[in-house]
C-alpha cells in the first residue's frame, strides 16, 4: 500500500532530523540534565522545552550557590526579583527593570534590613543624630557609622572619649579627633570631648593649648578648642594626673599611655600619675599637688608636680 510505505519513510526521515538535532556533549563536560542530555555547566538545568537553562520555577539550586535568585520568565540567575532579596543595607531595594540591587529610596525598602529601619543617603541606617532621642532611647548616634552606641547622651566629660558632640556633658563642649605624637589617638573614629573657646569664654588649666580650626567628628562647622600639647600629652594622661591616680609600683606602666609615675614636690604625694609639660599652665589649677611643672632638681624632663 502506498501509504504505509509513505508512512515508512516519514518515521525514517524524523528520525533523522532527530539524530541531527541531538545536543552536542561539550568539549569541557557538562552535567546530565535529564530530556535534554548533557548540559553545559554553565546551563546545568533542562527546562519544559528541553533548554539548557540556569533555572526554572522548580530548580533554582544553581543560582542559590551562587546567592542569586531565579527570573523564573527568562530561566536565568539575577539579584532582585523584589526588594526582599536585596540584604545590604547600602543596596536594599531592588530594581526590577534591571533585576539589580539599588539604594533605598524610603524606608519601606528597608523593611527587610534588620536593625536598621532608616533610609539616609540611599543607605539603611540605625539611627540619625537629628533623631537619636527616638532611635536609639538615650543613647547617642554615632554620625559616621549611624548606629546607636551605650554611651549615654550629655555624659561624657571635658577630655573624655566620644564619638559624637551630643556625647559631651558640658555645654559648648563638642567631639574632637586628638593625636599623639603625630597619629591619630586612640584610633580614627573616636574623639575627646573639647571646649570650644571664643575671645569673651578663655580656655583653663590645664586646658591652655589651642587647637585651632578643628571639625568635629559630628561635622561641621570648624572651631578652635582648649586641649593639650598633642605631642607629648594624651587626655587619659590628664585625668589621671586630675584624679590624683596612684602608681604605688612606681612604674610609668601603671599610668595611661604618656603618663609618668613621679612624686610630686608642690604637694609632698608620692608615686601619682602625671605627665611632661613645658608650663604651670598645662597642669593642675593651684594650690594644689600636681600644679607646678618641673623637674624636682633631677635634671630630667618637667612634668606635672615637680
Amino acid at each position: 500500500m502506498k501509504w504505509v510505505a509513505f508512512f515508512l519513510l516519514f518515521l525514517t526521515l524524523a528520525t533523522g532530523c532527530v539524530l541531527e538535532d541531538k545536543q552536542v556533549i561539550p568539549e569541557d563536560g557538562g552535567v546530565e540534565a535529564g530530556p535534554c542530555g548533557m548540559c553545559d555547566f554553565d546551563t546545568p538545568i533542562c527546562n519544559d522545552d528541553l533548554e539548557c537553562v540556569e533555572c526554572t520555577a522548580k530548580e533554582d539550586s544553581f543560582c542559590t550557590e551562587k546567592t542569586l535568585v531565579c527570573k523564573t520568565d527568562a530561566f536565568e540567575c539575577v539579584e532582585c526579583n523584589a526588594s526582599s532579596d536585596c540584604n545590604d543595607p547600602a543596596a536594599a531595594r531592588c530594581n526590577t527593570a534591571q533585576n539589580e540591587c539599588e539604594g533605598c529610596e524610603s524606608e519601606a525598602d528597608c523593611i527587610g534590613i534588620e536593625g536598621r529601619p532608616l533610609c539616609d543617603d540611599r543607605t539603611c541606617v540605625q539611627c540619625t543624630p537629628g533623631t537619636e532621642d527616638a532611635d536609639c532611647g538615650g543613647t547617642s548616634c554615632n554620625p559616621r557609622t549611624l548606629t546607636c552606641t551605650e554611651t549615654t547622651l550629655a555624659s561624657r566629660e571635658t577630655c573624655q572619649t566620644c564619638v559624637s558632640d551630643s556625647d559631651c556633658k558640658e555645654a559648648g563642649n563638642r567631639c574632637v579627633a586628638m593625636t599623639y605624637q603625630g597619629a591619630p589617638y586612640p584610633d580614627m573614629l573616636t574623639g575627646f570631648c573639647l571646649k570650644t573657646f571664643t575671645v569673651g569664654d578663655p580656655c583653663e588649666r590645664p586646658y591652655l593649648v589651642p587647637l585651632l580650626g578643628r571639625e568635629s567628628l559630628s561635622g561641621p562647622p570648624e572651631a578652635n578648642f582648649c586641649g593639650i600639647d598633642e605631642a607629648n600629652v594624651t587626655c587619659p594622661a590628664v585625668l589621671a594626673l586630675l584624679n590624683n591616680v596612684e602608681c604605688l609600683s612606681g612604674e610609668d606602666s601603671e599610668c595611661p599611655e604618656s603618663g609618668l609615675c613621679r612624686d610630686f614636690v608642690d604637694g609632698l604625694a608620692e608615686d601619682r600619675c602625671t605627665y611632661l609639660c613645658g608650663d604651670a599652665d598645662e597642669c593642675k589649677k593651684p594650690p594644689v599637688a600636681g600644679s607646678s611643672c618641673g623637674s624636682s632638681g633631677t635634671g630630667s624632663d618637667d612634668y606635672c608636680g615637680g
